[in-house]
């Protein structure tokens, strides 16, 4: 089961979306040849450019008589014979720079392979593929800035190419740039108006800048393009709930439990809706469903207990905190 955002009656809703990740379990993008996210560690910053210049030699001067030198004059001089071999053209070299790149990549021989694209957009820096999987590849490789840095490149000289904005948001959500990936992930979302789940992805990193009422329209977008989409709807739900709007957070809720009567998070957070509603007897109820589907849910008994305490009934809440402590310290 997805971990979505959960709501504690215990203190302020905490945001917590599992689904951002693009997918970076939140949100992750796949690209050809990379695995999934790993861990990132830390790097330096974006590495001086080098460049090599040709050695200038300087020639050796003889000394110079003072004599005249002799002509035969019936030898004429004929120009020297040069025979100028063709020189392969820079865009040539750079696609063969660019394949053997993507053969150390298959390799796994990654720092090669970074070698192998530097050199092909050294000779061609128009070459947008290679851009594209250098930043790949810097991403695998954990140095997050040089990958942000030739995606920026593939942005430049492809501005169309919606896939490069979606990567580079992912960049930046590894680097804790959140507003900075918010801006790449909207010029995606505007170039891609029929996808529910980037819609989703926006919603989710909206919340987690607590923009809300811009989250509950993107979740609203996803929903309308797929109607079936629950977990845009427990988030909604989620986003309703810490904004205080108790009616539409439950209104959402049942609706996910129709279509999945088995969610445990999403009972647990209709339960706290109607605790912030302060409909207690249905908050009990919902609660002894829950532990009916999961005996051991310790948050469940917090909230009977605290249901129970606001309707004046002690020793219910009593045997409710007794059993939320016992089953806290035996977790």
């Amino acid at each position: 089961m997805k971990k979505h955002c959960e709501a504690n009656i215990r203190g302020s809703l905490k945001w917590i979306c599992s689904g951002l990740a693009f997918y970076i379990s939140v949100f992750i993008i796949i690209c050809s040849g990379c695995g999934k996210k790993k861990e990132v560690t830390e790097i330096s910053e974006i590495l001086e450019e080098i460049v090599l210049t040709p050695v200038e030699t300087q020639l050796s001067e003889e000394a110079v008589g003072t004599s005249t030198i002799a002509v035969q004059q019936s030898t004429p001089i004929h120009p020297i014979q040069t025979s100028l071999t063709p020189q392969p053209n820079d865009s040539r070299v750079a696609n063969e720079l660019y394949r053997e790149g993507l053969e150390y990549f298959n390799q796994g021989r990654l720092q090669d392979a970074v070698d192998a694209f530097n050199k092909a957009t050294d000779r061609d820096n128009t070459m947008v593929d290679a851009y594209r999987k250098k930043a790949i590849t810097y991403q695998t490789l954990g140095l997050t800035n040089e990958a942000i840095a030739a995606c920026k490149k593939v942005i430049e000289l492809a501005p169309n190419d919606s896939e490069a904005y979606l990567t580079l948001t992912t960049f930046y959500l590894k680097r804790g740039m959140d507003h900075e990936a918010l801006a790449m992930l909207e010029k995606y979302v505007a170039a891609n108006p029929e996808d529910a789940q980037i819609y989703y992805n926006l919603g989710c990193l909206y919340g987690k800048m607590k923009l809300f009422n811009r989250a509950i329209a993107a979740y609203q977008q996803a929903l309308k393009i797929n109607p079936g989409y629950d977990d845009a709807y427990y988030n909604l739900g989620v986003v309703y709930l810490d904004t205080g709007k108790h009616d539409d957070a439950i209104r959402v809720f049942q609706k996910v439990l129709t279509n999945n009567p088995k969610n445990y998070e999403v009972r647990y957070n209709l339960a706290v809706a109607y605790t912030k509603k302060g409909a207690y007897e249905d908050t009990i109820a919902t609660c002894e469903k829950l532990l009916g589907l999961d005996p051991g849910n310790a948050n469940a008994h917090f909230l009977m207990g605290d249901a129970y305490n606001k309707l004046g009934k002690a020793d219910e809440a009593k045997k409710e905190y007794d059993l939320y402590k016992k089953l806290l310290f035996t977790q």
